[in-house]
């Protein structure tokens, strides 16, 4: 009981700082290992060590969700031993990657402990190399990730401002919140769009409204960049000046 107490003690007082405990499972396939596909978690576990809003708690090695996977097939029984996982050991939400060998779609499902239930399922299809194995899974990851952070955490990759010596009606390069911290790279090209409201029978939606195109030019530090502007950089412009917040999206 003693270890409880402990352990809810601090589950709280992360909390308190603003920080979400989050559980990684290890990826599992449809049908059968997949050559390349054991870094997924590791890849992920990776991607959020590095952000300080989190604490990240690496639980691919427990292998009883794939034995009782392969048993029954039950996504019943993966869902509840999932949440009753978390509940034990404080976590605040538990990552569980799928892939589909048939549709070559790799899914992450995230669990929102309290509540007990999946808050996001967010996917991505894969490439292949001539062998099988899967291709720019780092950019795959990165691209569900980006999805799941901004489904669960409102968290978005922010467009800073225009960064042109001289300001004309295009802009050219912006500086962009993301940097190795969030496994940026050069080239990495992304959506630049802006957050629009809709009202539909009374109620009102948000919506992604994409403007334009950019590529990262250059990686600055752990957390900026230079997104260099490839398509539309008129419509870039005329939303910074009227103080509009943009933001990147990743899509290759």
């Amino acid at each position: 009981m003693r270890l409880s107490f402990l352990s809810l003690g601090l589950f709280f007082s992360l909390s308190l700082f603003g920080q979400h405990r989050i559980a990684i499972f290890n990826v599992q396939t449809t049908a059968g290992s997949i050559a390349g596909l054991g870094q997924v978690s590791s890849q992920i576990v990776a991607h959020y060590a590095s952000d300080d809003r989190f604490i990240v708690i690496d639980k691919a090695n427990i292998q009883l969700i794939k034995d009782e996977q392969d048993r029954q097939k039950s996504e019943e029984f993966i869902d509840g031993y999932i949440v009753n996982q978390g509940k034990q050991e404080g976590f605040e939400y538990c990552y569980y990657p799928i892939y589909d060998k048939k549709e070559k779609l790799l899914s992450v499902k995230v669990y929102d402990i309290e509540k007990g239930t999946v808050i996001s399922n967010q996917e991505v299809e894969l490439g292949h190399t001539i062998l099988g194995t899967p291709k720019n899974l780092q950019s795959a990851i990165n691209k569900v990730i980006e999805k799941v952070n901004a489904d669960c955490f409102e968290f978005r990759y922010e467009i800073l401002r225009c960064t042109d010596k001289k300001m004309k009606s295009k802009a050219k390069n912006l500086l962009f919140a993301i940097g190795y911290n969030q496994r940026a790279k050069e080239k990495d090209t992304y959506e630049i769009y802006k957050l629009v409201v809709e009202s539909v029978g009374g109620k009102e939606y948000e919506r992604k409204e994409v403007i334009a195109m950019g590529e990262i030019d250059e990686i600055q530090d752990a957390n900026f960049s230079i997104l260099k502007v490839t398509k539309n950089g008129e419509a870039v412009m005329n939303a910074l000046n009227a103080n509009e917040q943009l933001y990147g999206a990743l899509i290759r």
